[in-house]
């Protein structure tokens, strides 16, 4: 299982990311994002739902979601060898 590009959009609209976004949002902070802590905690509760991979205290107002991502797809490749 690997969390991709489209899974993380997926994610994002899911949490409140306005479509209009764009490509960029991975790049961005939450914070830019306009994404506040409920929505945070939300994710981190879809991301473990889903990948089984706790990253709760990994998504700050100051973290991206491309770091969250790969920080995912490591934790993912850990447990799988």
């Amino acid at each position: 299982m690997e969390f991709t590009d489209s899974t993380l959009r997926d994610l994002l609209a899911s949490v409140g990311l306005p479509s209009q976004a764009g490509d960029g949002a991975a790049e961005s902070t939450f914070d830019e994002l306009g994404l506040d802590s409920l929505a945070r905690v939300e994710l981190a509760t879809r991301i473990e739902d889903r990948f089984g991979v706790d990253v709760e205290d990994r998504i700050t107002e100051h973290a991206t979601p491309s770091e969250v991502r790969e920080l995912v797809n490591q934790r993912l490749t850990a447990v799988t060898r």
